[in-house]
């Protein structure tokens, strides 16, 4: 695919109106828009994407926030600085999705694609934000922010807009990450994504551990912070196909 030369007063993505569908069509259903316009940059993190306003506790999660909602355990809390070992991939669309249904999850997969129940822990949280991206891209837009989403007037205006279904153009897969922050109950996970003409993306993907599961946060801005990468410098590379 041939990147189109966008003029900046005529780039989409500075205009209100595609900042609004970026909320409405979640993490990456327009990502092969995305690939094409979003401006280039290195490996520079761009700001953490504003979050909702609850309390960020620190270290170990306590015994009642850590239980959850389909067992599985907390594990190691130490975030994964390398390739997590023996991961196994399920396409979920187009896309390839990690799944350890009994120690990271998805501990639950239901008849309408739903993906969820994930354990509470960095790596159990990496897992959900693949998942979560890769059933935004297979159309599920919807599941996503109606069941994998925490409650916020963010949220609710997204519900209100009607989320629409990703593109069946969307080629990319996932290829690699790293932590912008994670704490006992929050987390931010920075995806990078390689599309079929080479481009890589970074979208991160802001979780909270909400009612025994990682969520999705909307962000309180109604960006989702995606840009354009040169190479993977920064990131550990993961990818299932």
């Amino acid at each position: 695919m041939t990147e189109p030369t966008v003029n900046e007063d005529q780039n989409p993505l500075t205009k209100p109106k595609f900042i609004i569908s970026a909320v409405v069509v979640a993490i990456i259903v327009a990502l092969g828009i995305i690939l094409a316009l979003v401006p280039r940059g290195g490996g520079t993190a761009s700001p953490e994407p504003s979050t909702t306003s609850t309390s960020i506790s620190s270290g170990e999660p306590s015994a009642t926030s850590a239980a959850s909602v389909c067992g599985l355990p907390s594990g190691d809390q130490a975030k994964p600085a390398t390739t997590p070992a023996d991961t196994k991939w399920e396409l979920v669309g187009k896309i390839a999705a990690p799944t350890s249904p009994m120690q990271f999850g998805p501990g639950k997969t239901e008849a309408n694609g739903l993906r969820s129940c994930f354990a509470h822990s960095p790596t159990g949280a990496l897992y959900a934000a693949a998942n979560m991206t890769a059933l935004s891209s297979a159309g599920k837009a919807d599941l996503v922010y109606q069941q994998l989403a925490v409650p916020s007037p963010e949220l609710d205006a997204v519900l209100k807009s009607s989320p629409t279904a990703a593109p069946n153009s969307v080629t990319a897969q996932l290829a690699g990450f790293t932590f912008r922050s994670y704490e006992a109950d929050r987390a931010v996970i920075d995806l990078a994504f390689k599309g079929a003409n080479g481009t890589f993306v970074s979208i991160p993907v802001p979780l909270q551990w909400y009612e025994g599961d990682w969520k999705f946060v909307v962000p309180a801005t109604g960006d989702t912070g995606a840009r354009q990468l040169s190479d993977l410098s920064g990131y550990v590379e993961w990818a299932g196909v």
